[in-house]
């Protein structure tokens, strides 16, 4: 049951993504789907590799999705000249 809910929770995200305007928003959403899938991994697959599999994406994840927070960041404080 559980591994329904979250499969449903990432189905919805993945529509937000499409349907969302904003680039923060969709990333947003994305980060969500991430977490999703290593929750979904460590449900489905209930080995001691299958945690390590769910771990190491998890991990990934998140770290994916603090650079690219930082790069919205600098792009954000960075001042575009026209030429």
């Amino acid at each position: 049951m559980l591994i329904e809910i979250v499969g449903i929770i990432v189905i919805i995200m993945a529509i937000r993504v499409l349907l969302a305007q904003d680039r923060s928003e969709r990333l947003l959403y994305l980060n969500v789907i991430g977490f999703g899938m290593s929750a979904l991994i460590a449900l489905y697959i209930q080995t001691p590799f299958g945690a390590i599999i769910a771990i190491t994406f998890f991990v990934t994840s998140t770290l994916s999705s603090n650079a690219i927070a930082y790069s919205l960041g600098r792009v954000k404080e960075e001042i575009i000249y026209d030429e």
